[in-house]
């Protein structure tokens, strides 16, 4: 049974750019659409480069501008796998809730994310 639609959660990161090119192939070899989708707080890039979070996880603090510039380049990617139908959504709240409740509400068949804020013990079970 081919998918018919497809979800990929992208932060940004070089392993969100891998898991969008995976949901790209996928829902190209299958004619399925492509949802990206990508979550982020509602703070400016200055609250993060102000504050005192660690740079490794500065990245999870954005605001709507950086989070449509994230599902661009998705957008730029899914073109390039030959993905005919892409929808992108920019979702104010925590990724996990942003994905979940998208993931339910578009009926998607497959989910897919990279490995970034994995422990390394989750990493190692999810792959």
């Amino acid at each position: 049974m081919p998918y018919q639609n497809v979800m990929v959660g992208s932060d940004g990161s070089v392993s969100a750019e891998l898991a969008v090119k995976s949901a790209a192939a996928v829902a190209a070899q299958h004619g399925a659409r492509l949802f990206i989708v990508t979550a982020y707080t509602p703070r400016g890039n200055e609250t993060a480069r102000q504050s005192a979070v660690p740079e490794d996880v500065r990245w999870a603090i954005t605001d709507v501008n950086q989070a449509e510039e994230r599902v661009r380049d998705g957008l730029r990617l899914a073109a390039e796998a030959g993905v005919i139908s892409t929808v992108t959504h920019a979702i104010a709240g925590s990724p996990v809730d942003v994905l979940l409740d998208a993931a339910e509400s578009l009926s998607v068949d497959l989910i897919v994310v990279g490995s970034r804020g994995l422990t390394r013990s989750a990493h190692a079970v999810l792959g």
